[in-house]
């Protein structure tokens, strides 16, 4: 009897920990599509092989020809509005083909796939929405490389995975107050 009872607990502890959240559900989904985009993905640009050769430390002297090359590939939405639609954003958030920022962030607190590498962006919008809040995680989002060279953070913007407005959309999935990131920080 008492074999019988630990079986069933392996089981619902199984059921119970199989059942995906949004970034899991979308992780999977990627990993059985595949395809050619992930070998694109994987070349690198003159700028990604300055990072290798430093192994990501810089010489003081490239630092800032490296930054501003950095910036001038920044694209911005067609009109200008750098915060999008948050409910878009959640969805590009946790899309392992988009933004897949579940990999290494935090966002949702409830999210349970959500990853410990980046900072966490729980209660993100305490920052506020001021033009300078705004443009800079647009930008840091669009291309992480424009703040810190060699970062970890890849540039989703710069190598087409993520739009200027799908940029702006994750922008407003972190402002955004009634965002899970925000709203469900508040307890």
């Amino acid at each position: 009897m008492r074999r019988h009872l630990w079986w069933i607990a392996v089981l619902w502890a199984g059921f119970t920990l199989s059942q995906e959240g949004p970034f899991l559900q979308r992780l999977n989904e990627a990993i059985q599509d595949g395809g050619s985009a992930y070998a694109r993905d994987l070349q690198q640009d003159a700028d990604q092989a300055l990072c290798s050769r430093y192994r990501d430390r810089l010489p003081p002297e490239a630092v800032e020809p490296f930054l501003q090359r950095q910036r001038s590939l920044i694209r911005y939405p067609a009109g200008g509005r750098l915060l999008g639609d948050w409910k878009q954003g959640e969805a590009l958030f946790t899309n392992p083909r988009k933004g897949n920022c579940y990999a290494c962030h935090t966002g949702d607190p409830k999210e349970k796939g959500a990853g410990r590498m980046g900072p966490g962006l729980v209660a993100y919008g305490q920052r506020g929405t001021s033009e300078a809040v705004v443009r800079f995680t647009y930008e840091k989002v669009y291309n992480a490389w424009a703040f810190q060279p060699c970062s970890l953070m890849y540039r989703a913007g710069v190598h087409g995975i993520l739009s200027p407005e799908e940029t702006a959309h994750i922008v407003a999935f972190l402002l955004d107050p009634a965002s899970p990131v925000n709203a469900n920080a508040r307890r």
